[in-house]
């Protein structure tokens, strides 16, 4: 659902190989999705990017469309590198909504996600929805804080921490 990186880890190389971020048109998606669900036995759509769950389509029509007008990391322990985040258009909870909504016989889940980018509303949403998978990808990068700001990730140990217990309160099955 989306190319490339904003993160700028110093140890990766992704955003020079791939460029920066780059997310496909919402509609787009969910057409292709509703098509597999009602014309194919697809039963389960992945939603798959480098940092899926930073997508944002800030296209022309999504920025008419979505009341969405700003973008929140997971906490305030997590940190953007790159600071040209947020705007009007339809962002990741957005899109797993959109597509947990063409049907509850259809599964979706995702993967390749950045820590930084579990907003609540995405956790609600999980939360909420029996079709949304209650699993979570999450790159434990390393437990010392020394190393993690050398390797530019953004976050501290406790910040992860912290996350994974609020993602536990708040989808106890995951």
């Amino acid at each position: 659902i989306m190319r490339g990186c904003n993160n700028m880890c110093s140890y990766c190389v992704v955003p020079f190989t791939r460029g920066r971020e780059r997310s496909r048109d919402y509609d787009s998606i969910i057409a292709e999705a509703k098509r597999l669900f009602d014309t194919q036995p697809v039963k389960e759509i992945v939603l798959l990017g480098q940092n899926v769950n930073s997508y944002h389509d800030s296209s022309p029509s999504a920025v008419q469309r979505s009341p969405q007008t700003s973008y929140a990391t997971s906490s305030d322990g997590f940190q953007n590198l790159y600071k040209l985040r947020g705007g009007k258009g339809y962002y990741f909870a957005d899109l797993v909504e959109g597509i947990s909504d063409i049907s509850p016989e259809l599964r979706v889940r995702f993967t390749s996600p950045h820590p930084k980018d579990y907003p609540p509303e995405l956790l609600s949403i999980m939360s909420e929805r029996d079709n949304v998978c209650k699993s979570l990808h999450m790159p434990a990068q390393s437990g010392s804080n020394a190393v993690l700001e050398g390797m530019r990730r953004g976050y501290t140990r406790e910040a992860y921490i912290d996350l994974i217990h609020n993602v536990r309160d708040i989808i106890p099955d995951v």
